[in-house]
């Protein structure tokens, strides 16, 4: 699973809801055709942000994570297991083409490949602390790496102004029951400024 592209993140978020088909993600948002999000997960179309937004809604994930993979994946809590997930799909992407990488990752994991393959492809496959250590020592990472989310090379959160990756992060990672205050204080200030 490419859990760093917009696609991979749908997958992802549809299969930490529960949801393990695209049709059953499609009972919580009525209206939409199979094809629309077939489209969307394959990466064949790229949703607006009308439609991340009902996705986020729909499989209880952060709409920030959802477009960006930036900040916490769930709105109320940093979703460790997710976060762990996230960067091992990222930081061992295509290993099974390169039969040497392979061989090496699990020799120095202590897993076998068939285990690899189950963390790989199943969020909901815990990613012990021990496991989470030696995959940093192997990739040469601090510890804690696999803990922490990494978006540096995501070229459309990084296409946005400093600040407004700063007032997406702000916004993703306050409690639902919190955005309408920062947003009404946002529009607060936007009309106060047009009428000066």
């Amino acid at each position: 699973m490419q859990s760093t592209t917009i696609p991979g993140r749908i997958k992802l978020a549809r299969k930490m809801a529960g949801l393990p088909t695209q049709a059953s993600l499609l009972v919580c948002i009525p209206g939409w055709k199979p094809s629309r999000l077939g489209n969307y997960e394959a990466g064949i179309s790229t949703p607006g942000a009308d439609d991340m937004l009902l996705i986020a809604e729909a499989t209880g994930v952060s709409a920030c994570w959802l477009m960006f993979g930036q900040g916490p994946i769930r709105p109320s809590e940093r979703d460790l297991q997710a976060v762990r997930h996230q960067n091992l799909a990222q930081a061992l992407d295509g290993i099974e083409a390169d039969e040497e990488r392979l061989a090496e990752t699990v020799k120095r994991l202590r897993i076998s490949r068939k285990r690899l393959r189950e963390h790989l492809d199943n969020p909901f496959l815990p990613i012990s602390d021990e496991l989470a250590r030696r995959l940093e020592r192997l990739l040469g990472a601090k510890p804690g790496w696999l803990d922490e989310q990494h978006v540096e090379r995501d070229p459309l959160f990084l296409s946005f102004p400093e600040e407004m990756r700063e007032l997406m992060m702000i916004y993703s990672e306050l409690p639902a029951s919190q955005r309408p205050v920062l947003m009404a204080t946002v529009r607060a200030l936007r009309d106060s400024l047009t009428t000066a």
